[in-house]
């Protein structure tokens, strides 16, 4: 918990600049990967776009609401700006990051199947967004720093089982 705290201070006080970009990144960053993967509607056949992108990316979010309900951490108690939750779920380990992190795997892979050189700007402009996105969750205060390592990593590695498993 000593992590936690000190690293979640570290981050507001030398990130904080910004507090409504943070608070935009916290809120609706997620719908860009929601977006792109849509848009891999238009290019990958409807059976492909089910089989190696909505269903990982399911399957990642419902392994996270798992482990949040086994762990039933509780969120941080402050919440700067005013950050409100719309939900009321548990914080470890946090959705959102493993989202963010899955999504990038899975986008790159479906990038590399389309585009054999371009999976790789595909992952850099991802992973820099989820990246982004997990930060967003410390410095708005609904998550603590292990919360969002953990969501990353099981979001990260679940992600690229799926894309081993499916090749």
């Amino acid at each position: 918990m000593k992590f936690d705290q000190t690293v979640a201070i570290y981050l507001r006080r030398h990130l904080d600049k910004a507090p409504r970009a943070w608070n935009w990144l916290a809120r609706y960053a997620m719908y860009v990967y929601v977006l792109a993967g849509l848009a891999f509607l238009l290019v990958l056949s409807p059976a492909t776009w089910l089989t190696h992108l909505l269903l990982p990316a399911a399957a990642c979010y419902l392994a996270t609401l798992l482990v949040q309900v086994v762990i039933r951490r509780p969120r941080p108690n402050a919440l700067p700006h005013g950050f409100k939750l719309w939900i009321n779920t548990y914080s470890f380990p946090s959705a959102h990051a493993a989202m963010s992190f899955a999504g990038a795997v899975l986008l790159s892979a479906a990038a590399a199947s389309l585009w054999s050189g371009l999976w790789i700007l595909v992952l850099i402009a991802t992973l820099g967004l989820a990246l982004k996105i997990a930060v967003s969750r410390i410095i708005v205060g609904v998550h603590y720093p292990s919360d969002v390592i953990a969501g990353a990593l099981l979001g990260g590695a679940l992600a690229t089982l799926f894309v081993l498993l499916l090749g």
